[in-house]
Order: structure tokens, then sequence, then C-alpha cells
């Protein structure tokens, strides 16, 4: 069926799908963060077995020559050096193919690594407010002095480690309106209906992804083109993006 046959309203939807998932990037850019780098490293290790099996195939090659040369009656030494060129092009080829997937994960750990620190240190930010206050409610100035409370409360240094591993949420920083549905099917992302509404906790970062959450507690990226987005005035400003 032709989109021209399909409601307006629909067809704006079918081509904004169509222009957020295909094609598939080299570069895996068109997935959410943390599916980018699973792919991304899922390709280098492909690429590095690759690469070892032409590494065998190079010394073997050689081995064989080394053979040929030292008893020319089983064989023309000159006869493997197309097929030694043929390999050491492919170990260039898988070098520098290595080389670039190398270079988009470190850009992807990067932004990773970077959300990863906002939440530890939102995660201090909680943990410090806390420990700044007494049972009673009273003031302390020193953030490192030894909060004393009921004894049920001690936790032993092992359990504050297991607490400490399961992070806040991160804060709100703002809301958005689904303008159209997303099936949210990669891993990663977050399903939602048209005209729904979700926490905004992370502003995409250029990679055209928006981290949602609803008010369940369930957490995703959404397509940024899919919602209308505003930001808290706390929060660089009330910005709206369409």
């Amino acid at each position: 069926m032709s989109d021209y046959r399909i409601a307006p309203k629909t067809r704006i939807l079918l081509w904004s799908f169509k222009e957020l998932c295909g094609p598939a990037l080299e570069d895996f850019s068109h997935l959410p963060p943390e599916q980018r780098r699973k792919k991304l490293q899922q390709r280098i290790d492909e690429l590095n077995r690759e690469l070892q099996k032409e590494t065998d195939q190079k010394d073997a090659l050689i081995k064989m020559r080394d053979v040929y040369e030292k008893n020319p009656q089983m064989g023309d030494p000159s006869s493997l050096q197309p097929k030694l060129a043929e390999t050491m092009s492919n170990m260039d080829r898988l070098r520098m193919e290595i080389h670039k997937n190398e270079a988009w994960l470190s850009e992807v750990e990067g932004k990773v690594a970077a959300r990863t620190d906002r939440r530890h240190s939102s995660d201090i930010n909680h943990l410090v407010t806390q420990g700044r206050e007494s049972p009673e409610g009273s003031y302390t100035d020193d953030a490192n002095q030894e909060v004393r409370g009921p004894p049920q409360q001690h936790a032993h240094p092992n359990e504050f480690d297991d607490e400490f591993e399961d992070d806040d949420p991160l804060p709100a920083i703002g809301h958005c309106k689904a303008i159209y549905p997303f099936d949210g099917h990669n891993e990663g992302t977050l399903a939602m209906k048209e005209g729904e509404i979700l926490y905004i906790i992370e502003e995409d970062k250029g990679d055209g992804w928006t981290r949602a959450r609803r008010q369940n507690g369930e957490e995703g990226y959404v397509p940024t083109s899919y919602i209308d987005v505003t930001l808290e005035k706390n929060s660089k400003g009330a910005v709206t993006y369409i």
C-alpha cells in the first residue's frame, strides 16, 4: 500500500519511524547507548577472532614457504606468495576495522561513564545529606563525623556496601509528552503510548535518544524526535524540543 493512501497523521508517524530505525548505521549510532556499546564490543570480538585466523594462516604459509625453500622438490616457494600477500592484506584491513570500532566504543563508553559519574555523584550527595543530620534532627558541621543513632540503624560495612550498590533513581530534570507511540523493542529502550507523560532524567546527548522514566520507576531511552520535552527551570531553563 502506498504511503499516500494512509491518513496524514499515520503517514507522518511511519516516515518518522523509518527515519529513526533504518537503515542501520555502521557505527550503530541509531541504537541506545548501552545497546550500541554491546553491539560494538561484539563486533570487535568477532574481528579479533578473524584476525587471529588470518594470523594463524600467515604463520602456516611462512612455515610452508620455509620448507619449500629448504626442499625445492616439495614445491615452489614463490607459489605461496600470492596467498601470503592476500593474507597480509586481510590482516591490515581487519586491524583498521578493529581500530575504527574501538574508537566508536571509546566514544560511547565515555558517554556512558559520564552518566555513571552523574549517578554516583547523586548517590554521594544523597548519602552526605542524610549523614549530616542526626536522628534527633540536629545538624552536624563535619560531614565525616560519625552519626550516632539507635543500634538497629548501624550497619555492618558489608551491608553498607550492599546498600550503596542499590542506586537511587536519577532525579527528574523535566517531563515530556509522547507525540508518537514507540514500541521499545530494543534493549535499553522504553515503550510509550501516544500522549503518555514521562519524567526526563537525562537530556539528549546528541545521539537522538532521551532517557525517561515512568511513574512506576521503569526507565529507558526514547527517541527524542518522538517526544515534546520541557526541562525544569533549575535545569538549564525551560526548554521545549519539538
